[in-house]
């Protein structure tokens, strides 16, 4: 005879498992450090990728202007200000990336616990059911 309860909390969990399970089982599979250290550098290559993106489309863009000028551009100054707001953004999205990594690492093992949890009470709920056939 199927227990109510069983039933209940194996729907539960399952639901959980095929939805936002399956990213927190993911997350959760890291150590914390590691977790955040990777979104970190997906943040630096990003945004790296991201400056050279836009430093070749401004290029491009003024390309008649940047060729006509090409021996009078003062390329030093020209790089420390790239630099500088390279540095910047750089900062700014790995510190939001970091923000972001913490918060989601830190919901996934909120929400492990709880699954482990149920896991746990499921697994009384079998054992005391073995016991009373």
């Amino acid at each position: 005879m199927l227990d109510r309860d069983k039933v209940i909390m194996m729907t539960r969990m399952s639901s959980y498992e095929k939805g936002k399970g399956k990213e927190h089982l993911r997350i959760g599979s890291f150590f914390r450090s590691d977790y955040i250290w990777a979104s970190i550098l997906k943040a630096v290559f990003s945004i790296t990728v991201a400056f050279i993106f836009g430093l070749a489309l401004y290029i491009y863009y003024n390309f008649d202007e940047f060729m006509s000028n090409i021996y009078e551009i003062d390329i030093i100054s020209i790089l420390k200000n790239f630099g500088k707001y390279y540095v910047i953004c750089l900062i700014v999205y790995v510190g939001i990336s970091y923000l972001v990594a913490f918060i989601k690492y830190a919901i996934a093992a909120s929400n492990l616990r709880k699954y482990k949890s149920n896991l746990k009470k499921l697994r009384k709920l079998y054992k005391t059911n073995e016991k009373s056939v």
